[in-house]
């Protein structure tokens, strides 16, 4: 099936495949914190998605650092994937302040 023209399209930047290994650091809603090493697999102009272990939940602030860099990203998630399906795991994070986290320029 085409596409109409007029279509906007779905993302608002390339996304770049990666594997980086990352500290993703936050609080549970329930005021527990956690810090865990994570890795991040694709990652935008916009947000990252990560592969990690703690069930984080839609609507968390996480701040995500590279091994190799000082200063961290602040992100939030904004998707979870679902247990039980290929996505178990995974979690969309989108940036709440402007970083270039691992030093990729993308074109505007």
């Amino acid at each position: 099936m085409v596409k109409p023209a007029s279509q906007a399209p779905l993302r608002r930047s390339s996304r770049v495949n990666v594997r980086t290994l990352v500290r993703v650091s936050g609080t549970f809603p329930d005021g527990k914190s956690f810090s865990e090493d994570a890795q991040i697999v694709t990652i935008s102009k916009y947000g990252a998605k990560l592969k990690i272990q703690q069930p984080l939940k839609v609507g968390m602030e996480v701040k995500v650092q590279p091994r190799r860099r000082r200063e961290p990203g602040l992100f939030r998630v904004v998707w979870v994937g679902r247990e039980g399906t290929p996505r178990e795991g995974e979690v969309g994070i989108e940036c709440l302040q402007v970083s270039n986290l691992l030093g990729i320029s993308f074109p505007e």
